[in-house]
């Protein structure tokens, strides 16, 4: 298996829920005190937290900000220097010297990679497996509106962007895609399945506890996306891809 783990997705799109999945079957992502928000120490808009890592969060706005962007204005593309390449590694290597041995991996998640991740891939001293969630646009697109005061149409398009940025990366990454707007059967099951693929411990009792119904606020079943045609393209191909992998 790869060296690291890396979990991407769009903002509001279940990275939070898989990464911390993951995280109670094994795979490390730091010292609690430098996530910056775990369960118990959470955001507005993420009541369970994140289980972002703030270094790596740091990494990645400093490059976007060089780029001339930010996460919700995508720059064109996107600049390191040696000073990046010197954070990530260092960050790689704390993160490997850290990991107590109950955990068999170690990574990080924070969805402003999809839009680094080139930087990171260029830089990181290791092989990246690559752990992918994703939601419907429209539930997206209204979850940042209500969080961000994002127009809707923003929404989609920054939806769109991020996950034909994802899609990218998914051509030359190992990977496996999670789809989060599922009924809570198949979404934990496709995440346990997904734990003993990466050969962490299977916990079942714990991503029970910790998946909450009442955070996954759809409403988007019915939206054919017609109104957006080029997240309708994306959508289709992040459907096509996760039902092409081994049922869960």
């Amino acid at each position: 298996m790869s060296d690291a783990v890396v979990v991407l997705g769009m903002h509001r799109s279940g990275t939070s829920f898989l990464v911390r999945a993951l995280n109670l079957a094994g795979l490390w992502l730091g010292e609690s005190a430098h996530l910056a928000t775990i369960e118990g120490r959470a955001m507005s808009g993420n009541p369970k937290g994140n289980y972002e890592h703030r270094e790596a969060v740091a990494i990645s706005e400093v490059i976007l900000r060089r780029s001339g962007g930010t996460w919700f204005r995508p720059p064109l593309r996107v600049f390191g220097d040696a000073n990046d390449g010197q954070r990530i590694r260092a960050f790689c290597a704390r993160l490997q010297a850290t990991r107590p041995p109950e955990y068999v991996r170690w990574g990080w998640k924070d969805p402003r990679a999809v839009l680094t991740l080139d930087v990171w891939r260029a830089t990181l001293p290791c092989r990246l497996f690559a752990v992918a969630a994703f939601r419907h646009p429209t539930a997206v697109a209204h979850s940042l509106m209500s969080r961000n005061r994002l127009p809707l149409e923003a929404g989609y398009a920054l939806w769109s962007h991020y996950n034909r940025q994802l899609l990218r990366h998914l051509e030359t990454l190992p990977h496996l895609l999670v789809r989060f707007d599922v009924d809570a059967a198949e979404l934990i099951a496709r995440t346990i399945k997904l734990c003993t693929a990466m050969q962490l411990r299977a916990e079942p009792s714990a991503i029970v506890a910790w998946h909450d119904a009442a955070l996954v606020r759809s409403g988007a079943e019915d939206d054919g996306l017609e109104h957006v045609p080029e997240a309708a393209t994306v959508w289709n191909e992040l459907l096509r891809r996760y039902r092409a992998q081994a049922p869960g």
